[in-house]
């Protein structure tokens, strides 16, 4: 700010930058930042300073504030804070209003609740199926078949021999005939003719040929 003439005392706006520490420490004492700029700027000066009797009390928390440390240099912010008049006697309450809108909490919209996701219904497990009861009749059906179909022969003549393959699907018929609910296998029938009941078994014109029994 260049030298110009000296005017009459009065009131003049003067944009001034302040530490933000020390504009606290000002407002913590309850000081006059204006009058105290005043005081210090006519005693560098050597000039006379009385306050008026009725100064506007600057209560406002600040002029204008820089960044700290802000070199004298520094471009002013690009928001640059209200300039108080000071022979306003509304700025007080302006400035305290403006605090109080810029201090005040803005609503927040409620956030959406988040409903925890719905828990997959659990698909329990198929009970295993349940076993039908056998159906038919049980029990040994070679011992059956040999007491009431098969007549041993003491004589081994034309007649009282038969082939393997033949005497067991006669068997397999009667057991189907007589319901059984499991019909034994040929290996199992041919071994307990042998070994249980003492068959004699016999290779006839290169047929494997059971002898000494036939069929009732």
């Amino acid at each position: 700010m260049g030298a110009g003439k000296i005017t009459k005392p009065g009131w003049q706006q003067v944009p001034v930058l302040l530490r933000s520490d020390i504009v606290a420490a000002a407002e913590g004492k309850h000081l006059d930042i204006g009058d105290e700029c005043n005081r210090a700027l006519a005693a560098r000066l050597g000039m006379t300073y009385r306050a008026p009797v009725q100064v506007p009390a600057l209560t406002a928390p600040r002029v204008i504030v820089a960044p700290d440390p802000a070199p004298a240099s520094h471009p002013a912010p690009a928001v640059r804070e209200p300039v108080i008049n000071a022979e306003d006697p509304t700025v007080p309450g302006k400035v305290l209003r403006e605090k109080k809108e810029r201090k005040a909490p803005q609503p927040r919209e409620p956030a959406p609740s988040k409903s925890p996701a719905p828990t997959p219904q659990e698909t329990p497990p198929a009970k295993p199926a349940a076993k039908g009861k056998g159906r038919g009749r049980k029990g040994d059906a070679i011992q059956r078949f040999v007491s009431t179909r098969i007549v041993r022969e003491a004589e081994e003549g034309p007649d009282a021999i038969m082939a393997k393959d033949e005497l067991y699907e006669r068997f397999e018929r009667w057991c189907r005939d007589q319901d059984y609910a499991a019909i034994p296998e040929r290996r199992v029938f041919s071994v307990a003719l042998k070994n249980k009941y003492a068959f004699t078994e016999r290779t006839v014109g290169g047929i494997p040929t059971w002898v000494g029994l036939r069929l009732k």
